[in-house]
């Protein structure tokens, strides 16, 4: 009897299965077959020392679709450089048929145009798909992630077993299989013209993104780059992905992977739901791994549950289940080989060192030390102890945990709709009765109007809904004007914008009560009002009944653009003024130089302009709103207003031969933004000097000056990139600086000013340890000197971001009367925004000094005025510099000339 009901059991599962078959359409006859990874690239995915290139995959991918119909592919957009930025949505046939359908039921879940009825809830819950979002290598090094993309499409395209018939008939996997890809042709052409040769390990010598470099990822609220805008769009606009996994590589020397979930803090504005479902599927990935015998698997490492970066971590924000891998690393696409672990550590990990190889990308040699973690734990259960470690290996990890990401978001398809369903709802509703109602921001209450736009343009990129009030209204005893932006809370991405626009407070975390506080693993503040240098009201009682506008393009309030359109009654000879405030203040002082105007600023900031011709005010106006006046004439016995007339500055940038200087990349891009002529200036462009004759001002990014002065060394490096600026180069700065010139230096550059030239300034962080003091990235209160032409267009009380770099005083003596503070810390409350240690230690100090040495100036940042081209309130400390590098001497104020 037991026989035969295990025999009717079986043939039952074998109708069941014939009948899941045959629900599914057989492939048409004359399809075109599929071809495999392997038959279009000539190689296995993943085999030592290969890499496909991304024109290459490309026209694999396309291939895939017009043979499949279970993939199709998008074409996005452009990345920067012009190579096609894509998407890939994989489905089963019918779901692909009807993918609009199913995308309006995901917009729907997140409440795109207001709550579901119950009747579309319940449609969302039977109906709908598990979305889930896969992006690789937005760090162009990682390449593995994009190798195994090829695989990963094939098998979802051409293999018919049950498993992958769950996972396309219950969910829509969004590939975006290079989230980097003019990065992806640069890692690979440098790999394939030095494989083989004395110079395998020489490092790539230019940024893997154009200006972000490695920061790449770190731009997912400020939205600057073009791949950052086009997942943005992608993730919130478009698809509303519940799921977004984001696969990176790590360190060589450690663990094997990394997967969900991170460590401690938790951030507060993340719903608590997101965090458990970001464990869920990581430990499913875990799970899988570890059951194909995988070791070396570790979570509750490192990545922290707090910061705003990495791509799909900006979803928690978004009620998304935002998911990290990190995998270990080769050399590019070469093999290593570690020494093996011949014990395993049964005592706890040294907190010190336990994550130490997991924290970033490291080239590593053919040969690496065993590892030194190898105590099992919870989050590390069998750890990796050390041998050969491939290509093939990080396509194998990254295979099996994203197709193990797509077998639970199937198996759990219905129960995680109702639940992110529910986190919505519960964002909506605290919207009404929790302690925020909406976040205000009042164009006329800034000091410029114009940041308030464009805050307001970052955070609709991010899938925010703004409003504009239609009317004046209150709100307890504060009045606001028609135009304030409003942004209420009851949305389904309040979460966002709240996280985005309040100042963080980073928890304390502590592994056991006698140890101190752990340091953050990445910034700590992303505050993009004060980081803008906009305030941001918060209302915490409901909305009065004032009529809003849901805001489309956000521009000036009417009555600041409607003064702008004055610039009409102009007459062609007028001397016309206006105020210089702000970063787009440079941007028309540009535009009006470029126009054959002439520019006069003066220390009230006011912008005197004369002979500019009528399309370029007439274009101002329109483009930034500029509030123009027209300049009385000389009236008898009262002198016509003078400021110090401004040119053109000739600008140079250096730009060392390195993919690490990522700050170099975003001052380019910054100055290109604001329409700064600038040109490239490489170490045998200062070492063959006559730079007086070529630039007004020379600006070095952030750098360490040993890296500056030595550049990269050794045989294994290419011939045409070693080195630095060398002692000669140096000299021919030195020389620049004496014949009249200006140069600027941000961040650890400075300390090679310092430690090089005759200035008497001190860099104070040098003589501090890690635990007397530390900030990895905090928003810290700044003081400007208005009065001073590198001061002019800022607030006297600003803010600014700080990362670990100088901050000075003045050293005492006759030299000390050449230095001028132009910007320090307050006496007390220096920290706006994040994590500081050691406050005290730099309360009062300098920020930003000028020094006049020999007919020239340096002038020294410590804070980061561009810092990734985020820190629009300090951008006119740098831009100013620039100015005052070719500016006239200015007759009534000796202190300003060079």
């Amino acid at each position: 009897m037991p026989e035969r009901r295990a025999r009717r059991t079986v043939l039952s599962l074998a109708l069941i299965g014939a009948g899941v078959l045959a629900a599914w359409p057989a492939r048409p006859a004359a399809a075109p077959a599929v071809p495999s990874p392997e038959q279009f690239i000539g190689f296995r995915v993943g085999a030592d020392n290969q890499l496909a290139r991304w024109d290459t995959i490309v026209s694999y991918l396309r291939a895939v679709s017009a043979a499949s119909d279970r993939v199709r592919v998008r074409d996005l957009g452009t990345s920067t450089d012009g190579a096609p930025f894509l998407a890939l949505e994989i489905a089963s046939p019918d779901t692909l048929k009807g993918i609009d359908r199913y995308r309006q039921l995901e917009r729907k879940l997140y409440f795109q145009g207001g709550a579901p009825t119950p009747r579309e809830r319940d449609e969302i819950f039977r109906n709908g798909k598990a979305v889930v979002l896969v992006t690789c290598s937005v760090h162009a090094t990682e390449v593995g992630a994009t190798q195994m993309a090829l695989e990963l499409v094939h098998r979802l395209a051409t293999d018919d077993s049950p498993a992958t018939r769950k996972i396309l008939d219950n969910v829509i996997l969004v590939l975006v299989p290079s989230a980097n890809p003019d990065g992806q042709t640069l890692v690979t052409d440098w790999f394939r013209r030095n494989f083989g040769t004395p110079f395998e390990t020489s490092p790539l010598p230019v940024p893997y993104h154009r200006y972000a470099g490695h920061d790449n990822n770190r731009d997912m609220y400020a939205f600057t780059q073009k791949e950052s805008q086009l997942l943005a769009t992608l993730a919130w606009k478009d698809w509303f992905p519940a799921v977004w996994l984001d696969e990176h590589q790590m360190g060589a020397g450690g663990a094997r992977i990394f997967v969900m979930p991170a460590t401690d803090p938790v951030n507060p504005n993340v719903h608590p739901l997101i965090y458990r479902w970001n464990a869920i599927l990581g430990q499913s990935q875990a799970a899988a791994l570890e059951a194909e015998g995988k070791s070396g698997i570790i979570h509750n490492a490192t990545y922290t549950n707090f910061w705003q970066g990495a791509l799909a971590w900006a979803g928690w924000w978004h009620n998304q289940i935002g998911l990290l891998t990190e995998v270990a690393s080769v050399r590019v696409a070469t093999p290593i080989t570690q020494a093996r672990a011949t014990v395993r550590n049964l005592l706890p990990p040294d907190p010190a060192t336990r994550d130490a190889s997991l924290d970033a990308v490291v080239p590593g040699l053919a040969q690496l030390g065993a590892p030194v973690d190898t105590t099992p734990r919870t989050e590390y259960p069998r750890p990796w102890m050390g041998g050969r470690w491939t290509l093939r290996d990080i396509v194998d990890y990254q295979l099996t945990s994203t197709l193990a990401l797509l077998d639970t978001a199937a198996d759990r398809r219905e129960t995680m709709l109702r639940q992110i369903y529910e986190v919505n709802r519960q964002t909506v509703d605290e919207g009404r009765t929790g302690p925020v109602t909406a976040l205000l921001i009042a164009p006329d209450l800034q000091q410029d109007p114009r940041e308030a736009v464009h805050l307001v343009e970052r955070l609709q990129l991010g899938g925010v809904d703004v409003y504009r009030a239609d009317a004046p209204f209150s709100i307890g005893r504060a009045p606001y004007t028609a135009g304030t932006f409003v942004i209420p809370m009851t949305q389904v991405f309040a979460r966002y914008a709240k996280d985005l626009l309040e100042p963080q407070v980073y928890p304390e975390v502590r592994r056991a009560p006698n140890l101190p506080p752990e340091p953050p693993y990445d910034i700590t503040a992303w505050s993009l009002g004060l980081q803008f240098g906009v305030s941001v009201d918060t209302a915490t009682e409901p909305l009065p009944s004032v009529p809003l506008s849901l805001v489309g393009t956000p521009t000036l309030t009417p009555q600041k653009t409607q003064a702008g359109a004055m610039a009409h009654a102009f007459s062609p000879t007028a001397r016309v003024a206006f105020d210089y405030v702000g970063a787009d203040s440079a941007l028309a002082v540009n535009r009006l130089l470029g126009a054959g105007a002439q520019v006069s600023v003066t220390p009230a900031s006011r912008v005197l302009v004369d002979h500019a011709p009528r399309a370029a005010l007439d274009a101002l106006t329109a483009r930034l709103g500029l509030e123009l006046h027209a300049v009385p004439p000389d009236a008898i016995g009262v002198p016509q207003e003078t400021g110090q007339r401004w040119h053109q500055p000739r600008v140079g940038v250096y730009a060392a031969w390195s993919s690490d200087v990522a700050d170099e990349g975003w001052t380019r891009w910054v100055l290109e933004q604001y329409e700064f002529p600038y040109a490239t200036v490489r170490n045998a462009d200062l070492r063959a000097g006559g730079l007086r004759a070529r630039f007004d001002a020379i600006i070095l990014p952030d750098q360490a000056p040993r890296d500056i002065l030595d550049g990269h060394v050794g045989p294994t490096i290419r011939p045409e990139y070693r080195g630095g600026i060398g002692d000669a180069g140096l000299e021919q700065l030195q020389q620049f600086v004496a014949d009249g010139g200006t140069l600027i230096a941000l961040g650890a550059a400075s300390d090679l000013v310092i430690d090089r030239f005759a200035v008497p300034v001190r860099d104070l962080k040098r003589s501090l340890r890690r635990d007397q003091h530390f900030a990895p990235g905090s928003i810290l209160r700044v003081q400007v000197d208005t009065t001073h032409p590198l001061g002019y267009g800022m607030a006297a009380d600003t803010y600014g971001f700080y990362n670990n770099s100088p901050f000075f005083s003045i050293v005492e003596g006759p030299a000390a009367s050449s230095a001028t503070v132009i910007a320090r810390y307050p006496a007390k409350g220096v920290l706006a925004s994040g994590w500081l240690r050691g406050e005290d230690a730099m309360a009062g100090r300098a920020a930003v000094v000028s020094v006049r040495v020999g007919g020239g100036h340096v002038v020294l940042f410590g804070l980061r005025p561009q810092h990734r081209a985020q820190t629009h309130a300090t951008f006119p400390l740098l831009f100013n510099a620039l100015y005052a590098s070719a500016a006239d001497p200015s007759p009534d104020d000796p202190r300003h000339r060079p």
